[in-house]
């Protein structure tokens, strides 16, 4: 009879948990005043956090269910997962498929119920890695039998992601493929192919609308256009204007101004905005801190697995949240242009917390695996001793 489970890292539960926890109070802080003056959300100021609850709760629900599975089931299924992802995405280009501010990235029936296909699709994605380097070995590191495959998945699922179009999703899902890929052996040479023809073709994609291109100009000088209210760099000057008005100790939590009507989607892409002007810069440093020891324990867990396929789902799963976090973090800043991507398990928006809570759970179900194959060893030494 097999032994059995082992406990979960409760202390990475417990950071999970307090992010979304924040990542409520926060969102109705940014979002009441947008929700109670905007007919569209029916004069609601508990619009947001009462749906963003609902998804927290649906993303608990579904941690704890892949928390009780032993991850090794979704290497056993890692093609019909990612073949279920990438159908998803191309069910958006059918009449399911829901338009808003010009991009296709929606699926549902109405605004009353809808999902991001691109959110599920970078786990799935993370999954079909996991599973093909650890089935390949050694032969992974060959161009036909391992690395090629890897790279036309990659490249179909960053394709149909960047035609709704989505610049910011698709940069994760690269970025995060090429972590794993370069963790799971594959040669230098070809990464830095693969990174140079998706560099070109991101450039290219990026110029060849105009309002990209007034993206990437307004992260070079915001002030030239900046105080046309339409205009791109106003989004910006205005998160420059709620960081700066936290200060060091901030100005309270509810206490934000830009998010009177003044800052762009502050529930959203510009949380983080919010977040600093209502904490200051200490609070900030503090979020910071406790985001990076949360990854880091991450890490931890991902180390001490044994198996290919773990390792390399941990890894992954480290690199969606962190570059994820990168970029929602750096635009906001005018650290690096503004993608729109939100910031994980903080930021509003159902398939995003769903998906990352997920990720969690199989995360923590690689800790439960790890701790029990411990317990073992260490009943077998006790044995040995014993006799």
């Amino acid at each position: 009879m097999e032994r059995r489970r082992g406990s979960p890292d409760f202390l990475l539960l417990f950071m999970t948990l307090a992010l979304v926890g924040f990542g409520i109070l926060m969102v109705f802080s940014s979002s009441y005043i947008l929700a109670y003056y905007n007919p569209d959300y029916n004069n609601d100021s508990l619009y947001f956090v009462k749906k963003q609850a609902i998804w927290a709760i649906l993303g608990f629900i579904a941690m704890l269910f892949t928390m009780n599975i032993p991850y090794t089931v979704y290497k056993q299924k890692f093609p019909t997962i990612a073949i279920g992802s990438f159908i998803l995405l191309l069910l958006l280009f059918t009449p399911l498929g829901m338009k808003i501010n010009g991009a296709r990235s929606w699926l549902g029936i109405g605004k009353s119920f809808s999902i991001q296909p691109a959110e599920f699709a970078k786990l799935g994605l993370i999954i079909y890695l996991a599973g093909l380097i650890a089935k390949k070995g050694d032969r992974f590191r060959m161009w036909k039998q391992g690395l090629a495959p890897a790279l036309i998945a990659t490249t179909a699922f960053c394709g149909m992601v960047m035609l709704q179009p989505d610049l910011g999703t698709t940069s994760i899902i690269l970025f995060t493929a090429v972590v794993i890929m370069f963790s799971g052996g594959a040669h230098l040479k070809h990464l830095g192919m693969l990174c140079g023809v998706a560099s070109v073709a991101l450039i290219i994609f990026a110029v060849a609308a105009p309002y990209r291109l007034a993206r990437i100009k307004t992260f070079i000088n915001p002030w030239n256009d900046g105080m046309n209210g339409l205009e791109q760099g106003y989004h910006l000057i205005q998160s420059f204007y709620a960081i700066a008005n936290g200060g060091l100790s901030g100005a309270g939590f509810g206490k934000s101004i830009q998010k009177y009507l003044y800052l762009p989607y502050p529930q959203t892409d510009f949380i983080f905005s919010v977040i600093a002007e209502e904490i200051g810069f200490f609070g900030c440093a503090l979020f910071i801190l406790f985001f990076v020891l949360f990854l880091w324990r991450i890490i931890l867990i991902t180390l001490r697995c044994e198996d290919t396929f773990g390792l390399l789902v941990g890894i992954g799963v480290v690199s969606m949240i962190g570059i994820q976090a990168i970029i929602n973090i750096g635009g906001v800043t005018g650290s690096m242009p503004i993608t729109g991507v939100p910031l994980p398990f903080v930021s509003y928006g159902g398939s995003s917390l769903l998906v990352f809570m997920t990720s969690m759970g199989i995360v923590l179900s690689i800790s439960r695996e790890t701790f029990k194959k411990r317990a073992q060893r260490q009943e077998q030494q006790l044995r040995k001793l014993s006799h």
